[in-house]
């Protein structure tokens, strides 16, 4: 049976993606922020773990990595991820400390996510870590400005992707960067791709993946996105 982690499985893409992923029979590590998350998740039924953990808690991460110690993981997907509201000015800039935790939680907390399991990948049989980013990380693609912070992280978080892909190569880890498309989830209302589409999309995407392939910023769709 192949096995997965995903964090942030409290709902939208992360919930459907430990639900497709235990649909089609794979073991799931399901990294949650809210306890009040187990029941929805564990109804899914046995082969999904339920964890408890803050992805921005170093020694958290530790000690779950160390509880799990011998366990491979074919597929790493972080995912979880946090917005921040605009704020006043041209800039509509956030405070400076909701600056900060967008980017502790979007793009230093993955890298300490794959810096906790990396020998439970590198042990696998697929050996595969997706980054879950945007479009809007894009330094290339921006046409329109605004969303500091949820830019700014985002695109951190493909330099994090970009040399993890290169630092775990030697272990034959596939690392890759992958834009859903624009979901229609619980924090983003109005027009959307479904969130069963863009995960179907994917999971397609990542079943194809090669060695590679490895450092590419990759869309739902199979499309490439530039850096």
């Amino acid at each position: 049976m192949a096995t997965a982690m995903i964090t942030g499985c409290d709902y939208g893409i992360g919930f459907e993606l430990a639900r497709q992923y235990a649909d089609d029979g794979w073991r799931v590590h399901a990294i949650c922020l809210d306890e009040a998350s187990r029941r929805k998740l564990e109804a899914l039924g046995e082969a999904v773990v339920f964890h408890r953990q803050d992805i921005a808690d170093q020694a958290g991460l530790e000690a779950l990595a160390a509880r799990l110690d011998g366990e491979a993981i074919d597929l790493l997907i972080n995912n979880a991820a946090t917005f921040a509201p605009d704020g006043p000015g041209t800039l509509m800039l956030p405070d400076i400390d909701e600056f900060t935790r967008v980017m502790r939680i979007n793009a230093v907390a993955p890298a300490y996510v794959a810096a906790a399991f990396e020998k439970h990948v590198a042990a696998s049989e697929k050996r595969v870590i997706v980054f879950i980013g945007t479009r809007s990380g894009s330094i290339g693609d921006n046409g329109s400005g605004g969303h500091y912070a949820y830019r700014c992280s985002k695109a951190a978080l493909n330099m994090v992707a970009k040399s993890v892909s290169i630092d775990f190569a030697p272990q034959g880890i596939t690392a890759v960067v992958m834009h859903p498309g624009s979901v229609a989830t619980e924090t983003r209302k109005g027009n959307g791709i479904p969130v069963g589409e863009s995960v179907a999309g994917l999971r397609n995407v990542i079943a194809g993946l090669t060695p590679e392939m490895s450092g590419r910023f990759l869309r739902f769709d199979g499309g490439e996105i530039e850096w």
